[in-house]
């Protein structure tokens, strides 16, 4: 393809008129309007100024692709690639690289090479990709994407019409899937006796001292609370323990009797690590410039042993945020997510509609605050308020304030006191231009407040 071609401002007074006696308002203008349609065409979240050669003896990974075609455009389509695939990057315009970081919590390193002429290959750009850390097969997927984006190959509007995507929102491994397959599935067993051995499983592994265990028991439960891997009524048992510590759906439930100890527990260490970004009694970490600290730990190689167990609790502060929007959407949800709402022979008995969702959202505002001591609506509001850094967590916490909003009517009115209306603006702004879910999930809450306002009006008067 021909490079697009700029307007340079030297040439422009030649091109607007012949006489300097004559001003040709016509041709001003439209040199003018085409002026402004290049500045829009080139508009980018990524402009890089300089290339580097591809070094002697650099072996190139197999996720890379020689692009024929001009800096500008590849940068532009990538980074709108990025965007809708809800990706985290930071670039680096001085060397043309950026360090991605996706919803399931996957690093890659992203980089534009220049390949020097020669007398078989003309001189061209090469878009090479890294997987850092997490999952090779969610990492293929993206690779997939962002270098057909980079060829021009890539559907942009399709894939934004798209409503059954995933990317972003599984954010447990297969490992985590394999455990509880292998270690629940009995035949011999009733789907609440399954549901209630898998949770358990997960509670021994978030009890544990190691951090990949912790981290196993946190993907164990946000697969137990996806309707779409585990079934509906497995989900909503498991969503049930998460917010209210309890498998138990209502005062007339009268299933199987089992210790609800350790899923107090589960809820208490949930809160702990939303609310406190700590398990237990372990160090907090939670004031911005941790966090920028963190950032930057997360996107370089280098971490030392303190480091790397900042970088952890963080990790697990993502997952917990995940199960609980999980939870809450599933509670709120949960007939739409039922495929057969009929047959009730299977079904537990008097079960998954004896406690409304806005008893859940109260009962677990009110215990959030009784066991961090912190108010729960104030933490997701803070969480959204650092869209620009960690726009992941951002995206879950107006998920889960989306849940709250609906739900209770209590929740949308402590949320206008803390001015909740500005922080989800100025986090809709970020996802407009960064991330596509986060403005997603921004405008919804939006659409709630704005909705319900008048309502919440005349019933406070």
């Amino acid at each position: 393809p021909e490079p697009r071609l700029v307007a340079n401002a030297a040439s422009i007074p030649k091109q607007r008129h012949e006489s300097e006696d004559v001003i040709d308002k016509a041709s001003f203008f439209k040199e003018r309007d085409e002026e402004t349609q290049n500045d829009d065409d080139t508009s980018s979240n990524w402009c890089p100024t300089n290339l580097r050669l591809v070094p002697a003896f650099y072996p190139l990974e197999k996720s890379s692709r020689f692009i024929d075609d001009d800096l500008a455009s590849i940068a532009t389509r990538v980074s709108e690639c990025l965007r809708l695939l809800s990706v985290q990057a930071i670039y680096n315009n001085e060397v043309a690289t950026a360090s991605l970081l996706t919803g399931e919590n996957v690093e890659m390193h992203l980089s534009l090479w220049k390949t020097a002429a020669t007398s078989k290959n003309p001189e061209g750009i090469v878009v090479e990709l890294q997987r850092r850390k997490g999952d090779s097969i969610v990492f293929h997927r993206y690779s997939r994407h962002i270098l057909d984006a980079a060829i021009g190959d890539f559907d942009f509007e399709k894939f934004a019409d798209k409503t059954d995507d995933d990317f972003g929102d599984k954010a447990y491994s297969k490992k985590a899937e394999r455990l509880l397959r292998t270690e629940s599935g009995k035949p011999s067993a009733s789907e609440e006796e399954n549901a209630i051995i898998a949770i358990e499983i997960a509670h021994g592994l978030l009890m544990k001292d190691r951090m990949d265990a912790r981290q196993l028991g946190l993907e164990s439960l946000c697969l137990l609370t996806d309707p779409s891997k585990t079934g509906a009524q497995t989900a909503l048992i498991a969503s049930h323990v998460v917010l209210l510590g309890t498998a138990k759906m209502g005062e007339q439930d009268q299933g199987m009797m089992f210790d609800e100890a350790p899923f107090q527990e589960i809820r208490e260490t949930i809160l702990s690590l939303v609310q406190l970004r700590r398990i237990g009694d372990e160090e907090e970490f939670s004031d911005d410039e941790e966090d920028e600290k963190l950032l930057q730990i997360t996107m370089s190689d280098e971490v030392v042993d303190g480091d790397q167990e900042k970088e952890h609790l963080s990790l697990l502060h993502n997952l917990a945020l995940a199960v609980m929007a999980n939870a809450l959407d599933v509670v709120e949800n949960f007939d739409a997510y039922d495929s057969d709402p009929e047959d009730t022979e299977k079904k537990m008995p008097a079960r998954g509609r004896t406690t409304s969702a806005d008893m859940v959202a109260k009962s677990l505002m009110d215990d959030a605050k009784d066991i961090t001591k912190l108010e729960l609506l104030s933490t997701l509001i803070n969480e959204l308020g650092k869209a620009e850094n960690k726009p992941h967590n951002a995206r879950l916490s107006a998920k889960c304030l989306n849940s709250l909003f609906r739900a209770s009517k209590d929740a949308r009115k402590r949320a206008r006191d803390l001015g909740a209306k500005n922080v989800v603006n100025t986090a809709l702004d970020v996802g407009t231009r960064t991330h596509a879910k986060l403005e997603t999930e921004c405008k919804s809450v939006v659409k709630v407040l704005t909705e319900t306002a008048d309502d919440d009006a005349q019933d406070e008067e």
